[in-house]
């Protein structure tokens, strides 16, 4: 099978599972109709903007699911007006136009009043000014479906929704191929022309690399040329520079010979002995002299500042020296 076939294989099936989907919501739907017509009250300004300020507050509400409206909703929708007068709605899963259909529907199953749809999903509901329960047949309407049933009709609605979107793309797609096929069997003619535009082309291609591979080799030999010779000058200026620093080196190397010169070192001097009068000495026996004629020199000097004594001066330095002694 080509491309083009298994795109029509799809789309007639596709096109086959629509039917299916359509008559299987037919029989889905309640044969009973209801025939009750709605007519709401009417309200004031200020009515109508006092319900609505009570129905944003109020905190009960019905949601509606993938089901839709069934026997359930309109029953839930009864019994929170036994208490209260607003009521809100919240619509899940469908579009804002699904949404309006929706409250127009309850409206009329329901006997209420629709005050206004916020967010595209609420729905603010008043029942009624003199409203009273119902009986059991109007607040579970046979008209519409069970929950069993809405589930199913559900399902239905929505694999058709997918279909529907489905269909279009098989379409587009079998309309480019289509135009794909065309253009082939109009490019033969067509490449001819455009092979002899492609020979000339190559031709002058060729002939414009022949000159530029000339041009390339004129360049590298004159640039083998150039590098030769630098190469030659380069060597001489080589030769050169190594005769003058031969020269340097053999002034420095004399230079330095000149400077050198034999270290000193202190352990020659430690050989030679100290003479004095021609007598050797040890150095420490004459610091100890030194050191001992410093103190008598102090004491002597000390005796002379000193006043004159008395014995019995003497005596009381010496006991006051004593005491001194003992308290420390």
């Amino acid at each position: 099978m080509t491309a083009e076939d298994k795109i029509l294989y799809k789309l007639s099936k596709a096109r086959k599972k629509e039917e299916r989907l359509l008559e299987a919501l037919k029989k889905v739907e309640p044969k009973e109709k209801s025939e009750a017509t709605h007519d709401p009250e009417i309200l004031t300004p200020e009515e109508h903007f006092y319900f609505l300020k009570m129905g944003q507050k109020c905190k009960n509400y019905v949601p509606v699911g993938r089901r839709g409206i069934y026997q359930g909703v309109i029953l839930n929708m009864h019994l929170h007006w036994k208490k209260h007068q607003t009521l809100k709605v919240v619509v899940k899963t469908f579009s804002p136009e699904e949404v309006k259909e929706i409250a127009a529907e309850l409206a009329r199953l329901s006997g209420g009043i629709v005050l206004d749809i916020q967010d595209d999903d609420t729905i603010i509901m008043y029942r009624g000014k003199n409203y009273s329960q119902p009986p059991t047949e109007i607040m579970s309407p046979r008209s519409t479906l069970s929950r069993k049933k809405a589930l199913d009709k559900s399902k239905y609605r929505d694999g058709l929704r997918a279909v529907r979107r489905y269909i279009p793309r098989l379409e587009q797609d079998l309309e480019l191929l289509r135009l794909q096929a065309e253009n082939r069997s109009s490019t033969p003619a067509e490449n001819q022309v455009i092979g002899s535009e492609n020979f000339d082309a190559e031709h002058h291609s060729d002939l414009q690399t022949e000159a530029s591979n000339k041009l390339k080799e004129m360049m590298i030999e004159n640039a083998e040329q150039g590098e030769e010779e630098e190469s030659t000058a380069e060597s001489d200026i080589v030769s050169d520079s190594e005769d003058l620093s031969d020269i340097f080196e053999t002034d420095s190397e004399e230079e330095d010979e000149d400077k050198t010169e034999k270290p000193l070192y202190l352990d020659e001097f430690e050989n030679f002995p100290v003479h004095s009068n021609g007598e050797e000495h040890d150095f420490e026996e004459h610091l100890r002299q030194i050191s001992a004629n410093s103190r008598k020199e102090k004491s002597l000097a000390k005796d002379a500042e000193a006043p004159d004594l008395d014995e019995v001066d003497r005596m009381i330095l010496q006991a006051a020296s004593l005491l001194k002694k003992r308290k420390s």
